[in-house]
């Protein structure tokens, strides 16, 4: 049932710092599958789009209000910066958040269903390879 703990199978437990784990997680979609980058881009409008904006620069609706106001106010601009992560590490960082680091608010969302994650991943590739267009 929805919200419950899978019995069979689990994702290992890899700490989002841990760099050299997170790049050994292998993408099981195809990034240049078209299903997989329109199912992704859906699914950052709902869950990433709020802080990271519509491009991806920090500019979202959450970012742009509260008590630290303005692009970047806490929030991690993705375009520009995903280039130098794996597709596991990128995956992690949905999966695990930020784990309270000082100054950042990412939550986990690791209640998404691993597939839907790794669309994520494929429509932020995307996103990043268009220079922030959306």
């Amino acid at each position: 049932p929805e919200g419950s703990v899978p019995i069979h199978g689990y994702e290992p437990p890899i700490g989002r710092l841990d760099i050299a784990a997170t790049d050994t997680l292998a993408n099981p979609r195809d990034s240049a599958d078209f299903k997989s980058v329109a199912n992704g881009e859906k699914l950052y409008r709902i869950y990433c789009l709020p802080c990271h904006g519509p491009t991806g620069m920090g500019d979202g609706p959450v970012s742009m209000t509260g008590e630290i106001m303005g692009p970047f106010a806490g929030v991690f601009p993705l375009v520009g910066t995903t280039t130098v992560r794996s597709d596991g590490y990128i995956y992690n960082v949905i999966r695990l958040g930020n784990g309270g680091a000082p100054g950042f608010r990412m939550p986990s969302y690791n209640r998404v269903p691993p597939m839907e994650r790794w669309d994520i991943v494929n429509y932020v590739r995307y996103l990043d390879g268009k220079g922030g267009q959306p």
